[in-house]
């Protein structure tokens, strides 16, 4: 307040004072809210610097290892063309050490020899033992009777000629699939009155895997009337490097097993 005399109070000298306040915080406010907007502006700088510096130091990497792998595929197509124009362009046969050699006529002959007993026929010694065998099996209700079964003469009779015939030729394995899966005896475990003889046996040895086989062979079909009649078969086996059979299997091109089935059926 003002005196009417024209001298200030001290209330009127804190007014003023205050009022002197009021106004430089304003202007404070003012410079303090340039300098944040300008500190913003700076760390949004910042920050698309640093991003454009990412992404071109991504590009230079990229084009780095974009480089540096046509350098590598061209060195390893050079390295190829120059080992194929090296001496003759013939492709070169896979070699065979002695050893592998021997391996692979023994497994030929293995291979044939299995042919020709599976294909030879009837075998009236297998016919009988499995007739026997089959017939004392059906009397076995539980599995304590058949595993009893298995300890009789019958039954080890039964399997110890098909052990006698094939297992020599055959790994433990080999034996095990060619009993169970092939089967053994299918063409030849007839009983009926016909006749079988293999012939034309071609047995080649694959140039990609030394252990394959493949083979072709021709089965003589005589019937009981007498007429014979030939049936192609082809097929595929593994051998070991000893020349035992892993594996074997055959493909009954002509169906010679449901002609002998209708003959005798």
């Amino acid at each position: 307040m003002k005196k009417t005399d024209g001298t200030q109070t001290a209330l009127d000298n804190q007014l003023k004072q205050l009022d002197q306040d009021i106004i430089w915080s304003q202007n404070q406010k003012t410079r303090l809210h340039s300098q944040i907007l300008s500190n913003l502006d700076k760390q949004e700088s910042r920050i698309r610097l640093f991003n454009g510096l990412k992404f071109t130091s991504s590009l230079v990497l990229c084009s780095i290892l974009l480089v540096a792998g046509i350098l590598f595929l061209s060195q390893s197509i050079l390295q190829e063309d120059s080992g194929g124009t090296t001496g003759n362009n013939a492709e070169e046969e896979p070699a065979l050490s002695g050893s592998e050699a021997v391996d692979a006529e023994t497994s030929k002959e293995t291979i044939q020899a299995v042919i020709e007993k599976e294909f030879s026929g009837p075998d009236e010694a297998y016919i009988a033992l499995s007739e026997a065998a089959m017939e004392a099996q059906s009397n076995a209700t539980t599995q304590e009777e058949f595993d009893a079964l298995q300890e009789t003469p019958v039954w080890k009779n039964y399997m110890d000629y098909m052990t006698e015939t094939y297992a020599s030729y055959f790994t433990e394995n080999g034996f095990d699939k060619f009993l169970n899966a092939t089967p053994a005896f299918m063409y030849s475990g007839f009983d009926g009155n016909y006749d079988l003889t293999a012939s034309e046996i071609k047995i080649s040895q694959n140039e990609h895997n030394l252990k394959m086989y493949q083979f072709t062979f021709q089965v003589d079909y005589k019937n009981a009337n007498g007429e014979v009649q030939p049936y192609s078969f082809e097929g595929e086996a593994l051998a070991s490097e000893e020349g035992k059979i892993e594996k074997l299997q055959f493909l009954d091109r002509d169906g010679l097993l449901t002609a002998i089935n209708e003959d005798i059926y």
